[in-house]
């Protein structure tokens, strides 16, 4: 692959001779990432296993694949024992991947991570972007952004892979009228959930909001349901949503909201886009690269400071809207693209 332009081509079949194994830091097992789930799925149904590491495991084995995806997620747990313990591996495991002649393929998803951080997050993730054989990013100008902010070298190979994004389980079956925003994700900080509720004005942009998704930050969702006693246009559904339980809402919906702080990637827009629902997103190379890719009528950049524009949203949100082009995005190709990065990385 080429290290500058960093593209794998998404056409071709997936040619695999036997059993392949890679080790993923993050299985379908251990999440409930659609991103995850889909891959992974699809490169065992193609004969590849995709199996969790261990310290143990990659100190006593060689010339493995090691793809980490999320390193801050490798680093840090959700209690201060498990990151204690993370952190505690977090030497032993560079040792193991620097000796033991192992292929190391991190996914760049985010510019750092988006909850809580510290100096042993930040230091595991600067080594492995420095040690990686490949980079893999979701949109090409994030390889630009990684050099130039030198979080990893010249000669380092970066690969654009896209998200994938396929139809939906359910289909929505929308309402007579779309009158309602859904903020969907984690209600937590890194969201702008408070932010972009501050700066929705709901007299000239006459929607109604929706918060919901699973909790993240116990402060921030009393403090949402604060406000949303005192605004009739504001609802909050805490708790993890499946497709059962958003389906009453995303019949009404005009389009999800999804921002970020410190976004490379949201995962909004291939919830949102299958369903034939516009985004709300942050502004920046994902969101320009869907522009490009499904047109303006589908995306509609917010930057990181959430100056909203309220009378610009109004008249974006009744557009009229044909099904978005999304053949660039089918799971095949990523899935593809994968494969053939894996078969380089072991050739």
């Amino acid at each position: 692959f080429d290290g500058s332009a960093g593209r794998v081509p998404w056409c071709g079949s997936m040619v695999v001779m036997g059993p392949r194994r890679i080790f993923w830091s993050v299985t379908p097992e251990q999440t409930n990432s659609p991103y995850i789930g889909d891959i992974a799925g699809a490169l065992r149904m193609a004969d590849w296993a995709v199996e969790p590491f261990t310290t143990r495991e990659l100190l006593t084995t060689s010339d493995e694949i090691v793809h980490i995806q999320w390193p801050e997620h490798v680093s840090r747990g959700s209690s201060t024992a498990t990151t204690l313990a993370k952190h505690l591996r977090t030497g032993p495991l560079l040792t193991a991947l620097r000796t033991r002649g192992h292929r190391v393929v991190v996914t760049a998803h985010n510019r750092a991570p988006h909850g809580a951080s510290d100096p042993v997050d930040a230091w595991f993730r600067s080594q492995v972007l420095a040690m990686a054989d490949a980079i893999v990013v979701l949109v090409p100008e994030h390889g630009s952004e990684l050099r130039e902010s030198g979080a990893i070298g010249p000669r380092t190979n970066v690969v654009t892979i896209p998200h994938p994004i396929h139809a939906p389980k359910t289909a929505v079956n929308p309402a007579t009228e779309q009158d309602l925003l859904v903020v969907l994700g984690q209600i937590h900080p890194y969201h702008l959930i408070e932010e972009f509720l501050d700066a929705f004005d709901h007299d000239v942009c006459p929607y109604e909001v929706l918060v919901i998704g699973g909790v993240g930050d116990d402060e921030l969702l009393g403090r949402l349901r604060e406000r949303a006693s005192t605004a009739p246009w504001l609802s909050i559904e805490p708790g993890f949503a499946d497709d059962a339980k958003l389906a009453p809402h995303l019949s009404r919906c005009a389009a999800v909201v999804s921002l970020q702080r410190n976004t490379f990637n949201s995962g909004g827009p291939f919830f949102a886009l299958p369903r034939n629902l516009p985004i709300v997103m942050s502004a920046g190379a994902q969101a320009n690269d869907l522009i490009e890719r499904v047109g303006a009528e589908w995306v509609f950049p917010v930057e990181e400071n959430v100056e909203l524009r309220c009378v610009e949203l109004n008249d974006w949100l009744g557009q009229v809207r044909s099904k978005p082009a999304l053949s660039p995005f089918t799971l095949e190709a990523v899935t593809t693209a994968h494969i053939e990065l894996y078969e380089l990385l072991r050739s």
